[in-house]
């Protein structure tokens, strides 16, 4: 009978092993109307075998049983060609919609991994956003200024003691030079913050991302 095979021939058609074939006969999820022939010499029909496998996996089960199970209606019956119950010589798997489905859930995982990381790393502080860092360093620096501004009254207090010069025109005097440093730092800042890159390129170890999984 055209499109029969045995249950190692459709075991490799369909990308599973022999004794998984045999469960699904075992299991009623090929019908006895796919079998050809009785007992251990009975044959199958590909296309009614197929046709009561895709009715009875659901889509979970023929990932989990097997990937590559190919169970396209609208794949050609090709026989394995080789010795036959050898095992040998038999044609690799044509890729099924199955396939396309076990890749798409792997590109899903590894986005998912690769943005786990990422999150992880700017946990660690091993990323942080450039906006933020200017930020956080323009915040510094005023806060430098600041505190070196109040200290100022009482330079010139200490000085004027010293010296004995007024503290007036001593405090006026420093506070005159101080805004003259206070502009050339914030040139400096600004020159610096235009210099610094929105993104700079860091590299997570294999051990951060393989943590996630």
């Amino acid at each position: 009978m055209e499109g029969a095979v045995s249950k190692g021939e459709f075991a490799a058609i369909i990308g599973v092993t022999p004794g998984r074939v045999s469960q699904y006969i075992a299991a009623g999820k090929i019908t006895q109307a796919a079998l050809v022939g009785i007992g251990r010499n009975a044959k199958i029909d590909v296309e009614r075998a197929k046709a009561d496998l895709r009715g009875a996996l659901d889509i979970s089960q023929r990932m989990g049983n097997g990937i590559d199970t190919r169970l396209d209606p609208d794949l050609p019956f090709e026989r394995p060609t080789g010795a036959r119950g050898s095992g040998t010589d038999l044609p690799p798997p044509v890729p099924s919609i199955d396939s396309d489905i076990k890749q798409a859930k792997l590109e899903q995982l590894r986005r998912i991994n690769r943005n786990g990381a990422i999150a992880e790393a700017q946990q660690r502080g091993q990323l942080v956003e450039a906006e933020a860092s200017r930020a956080e360093r323009a915040k510094i620096a005023v806060t430098m200024l600041q505190v070196f501004e109040g200290a100022l009254t009482d330079f010139a207090s200490e000085m004027s003691a010293e010296y004995k010069l007024p503290q007036r025109d001593i405090l006026h005097l420093l506070r005159r030079k101080f805004r003259d440093v206070r502009v050339k730092a914030a040139e400096h800042m600004r020159k610096q913050a235009v210099q610094l890159a929105e993104t700079v390129e860091t590299e997570l170890a294999a051990d951060d991302i393989e943590s996630l999984n």
